[in-house]
């Protein structure tokens, strides 16, 4: 079944610029316009239901959108998507914990019981919301293919870093801290770079210490970010387990080495030693990150070539039909 046009319900004049928002609704949204007009906003009226006949919504746990996602149900007159990225009954982030009471989680459950469809990034998120849907999909995060050919910026030393907002700061615990300074202590010809909504203050002051906070857009990020290898703890918690795999496709999109630690959100999207490095359980940080250097810079740059080619089953372009067959599935 296809559509005769599908609208982005967006949450935030600015949402489709960034964060889940891009990722879930304007990224897909933008090459599914090759199978129908697209377009998004942040209001229902009559005038977007008179073009479209399918919505497409994330995380929808308001009061007043919960209470125009359930007439749109009742009207029957749209096919309803509903997207959910993180695993909000089980939140690690303080902010998110204090957000996502009994009361706010259901009427997130019961937007997904009215849902024609229900996509998420996670087989894990997919597994727990199928109790309360049974048409859950998975469909992954991904970036758009011009990244690929993109040639971002190279930085004049060896550069190792991350990006993320204030609820990973716990993923950072004091010995992961400690393991990536002693990393630079050892290696001063290496530099750190951090962007995003923390870091340089995890990690005091220091010409080799630098900080970029949030761009306009996730474009924007894409098109000045400057590293080598990117790095990304995640405790091992149910929470962390229901990630995606998007940051280690970013890096490799980017020509950055990824080192990710070897959880669920990350096992099979690249081998380890070839496109990237995994930290095991019986590795540190620090241990691996020295590996890399004593390897060098040659075989960093073709560890991350060989990641950028891999990237290309992660865009948008390629996931096009897995796309389509979730959405249009009803």
């Amino acid at each position: 079944m296809g559509a005769r046009g599908v609208y982005g319900w967006m949450h935030g004049a600015e949402h489709h610029r960034g964060g889940v928002g891009f990722f879930r609704i304007a990224e897909p949204l933008r090459v599914f316009d090759q199978l129908a007009p697209t377009f998004h906003g942040t209001d229902i009226t009559y005038d977007v239901l008179d073009q479209c006949d399918t919505i497409v919504v994330h995380n929808p746990t308001d009061i007043d959108r919960s209470l125009t996602w359930s007439d749109l149900a009742r009207a029957q007159t749209h096919r309803l998507i509903l997207d959910v990225d993180d695993a909000m009954w089980c939140p690690d982030f303080q902010g998110f914990r204090d957000y996502y009471r009994p009361e706010v989680l259901e009427r997130l459950y019961a937007n997904v019981r009215l849902a024609h469809v229900v996509t998420t990034p996670s087989a894990v998120i997919a597994d727990h919301l199928s109790q309360y849907n049974p048409n859950v999909w998975v469909v992954p995060n991904t970036v758009p293919a011009w990244l690929l050919d993109h040639r971002p910026i190279r930085p004049v030393r060896p550069t190792v870093g991350f990006q993320g907002s204030d609820s990973h700061v716990h993923d950072w615990r004091r010995q992961e801290q400690q393991r990536l300074g002693r990393f630079l202590q050892e290696h001063p010809d290496w530099d750190l770079h951090t962007y995003g909504g923390f870091g340089s203050h995890l990690f005091g002051k220091s010409p080799r210490v630098h900080y970029t906070p949030w761009a306009s857009s996730t474009e924007d990020y894409w098109r000045n970010v400057s590293l080598t290898v990117g790095v990304g703890p995640l405790r091992d918690t149910p929470f962390n387990r229901a990630k995606s795999a998007l940051r280690a496709v970013e890096y490799m999109a980017l020509g950055i080495v990824p080192v990710l630690p070897h959880l669920r959100p990350y096992w099979g999207v690249y081998t380890d030693g070839v496109e990237g490095k995994f930290i095991h359980p019986h590795q540190t940080m620090y241990t691996v990150l020295r590996g890399l250097a004593r390897d060098g810079l040659g075989v960093i740059a073709e560890m991350a070539e060989r990641g950028r080619q891999l990237a290309r089953l992660y865009t948008t372009e390629a996931n096009l039909e897995r796309i389509a067959a979730a959405w249009m599935s009803v």
